[in-house]
């Protein structure tokens, strides 16, 4: 477990030789329900990428140290990686520094979906809970009427993912961790036309997002990385900016991990797959 955000500072100064702060790849996101009404609509759900205050969800988490900010899919130092995020209120669209609710009010305008009823489903845990109830701030500022519906952890993944079930919720929390370095294991796994399983609770494109073009570009991504990994990057880059550009979901923000070790353990190395590697350590 995370160590508790009141003790993190105590970390950082007292104890800085012995805590190690990484970057998952990984990111904790809310797909929204783009096969329904408001999200089935490009504009609603761009709004609502300009008004989830990215900055509450990481207070959530519990603060800057343990998560940053983001707009795409992609996390920070991986394959494909370049940053975007185009749903910021400054100009420069390399990285979020607030949210933009003038932005997202006109698209709501825009889109015909003022005063939309909106389900926002989320776990029962603690942060989980704490994350919905800010994503039904954030809708309501925006002309939506959100309310909140709470499940279970062991109940509200499989609930979210399951097509039956998409009349009963318009946006929902997750989190994707990686399974293996690549960006497929990002966007085709979690945004492919074939991740798609109507009916089952294993079914991970959350959002139902099926875009012909785009998947077209992820086949071909696909197959250029057998022999042209480089190739491959950059068309991965420019499919995560499509997809954002889509807004099947709002990314949240990519979480941090602290190792904290105790005095006498040396040889501490990370590694962007791995994480900790423990036959690496040693103790005096």
């Amino acid at each position: 477990e995370q160590p508790p955000a009141d003790r993190l500072n105590e970390l950082g100064t007292k104890y800085a030789d012995q805590t190690h702060v990484e970057t998952l790849t990984a990111f904790w996101y809310v797909p929204m329900n783009t096969r329904m009404a408001p999200f089935n609509n490009l504009k609603a759900r761009q709004a609502v990428n300009y008004a989830i205050d990215r900055n509450a969800a990481v207070k959530i988490f519990g603060g800057p140290r343990l998560g940053t900010p983001s707009c795409q899919i992609l996390p920070p130092n991986f394959p494909g990686y370049k940053p975007y995020c185009p749903y910021t209120n400054g100009s420069d669209t390399s990285k979020w520094t607030g949210t933009d609710i003038a932005k997202a009010k006109q698209l709501v305008q825009e889109s015909g979906t003022d005063g939309a009823k909106v389900v926002v489903n989320s776990g029962n845990d603690e942060t989980s809970k704490a994350l919905g109830e800010q994503m039904v701030s954030d809708l309501n500022k925006i002309g939506y009427k959100a309310k909140l519906v709470v499940l279970s952890g062991s109940i509200q993944y499989p609930f979210v993912q399951n097509s039956k079930n998409l009349d009963k919720w318009s946006v929902a929390w997750s989190a994707w961790y990686q399974d293996y370095p690549a960006p497929s294991d990002f966007l085709n796994v979690l945004l492919g036309c074939g991740s798609i399983h109507p009916n089952s609770d294993a079914s991970p494109n959350i959002a139902d997002f099926c875009d012909k073009g785009i998947q077209a570009k992820m086949d071909k991504a696909l197959q250029t990385g057998v022999s042209d990994p480089e190739a491959a990057n950059q068309l991965w880059a420019e499919v995560d900016h499509e997809v954002t550009d889509a807004a099947p979901w709002v990314d949240m923000y990519n979480p941090k991990q602290i190792d904290f070790l105790s005095s006498n353990v040396h040889g501490y190395l990370w590694n962007p797959q791995w994480y900790i590697l423990i036959d690496r350590l040693w103790l005096s």
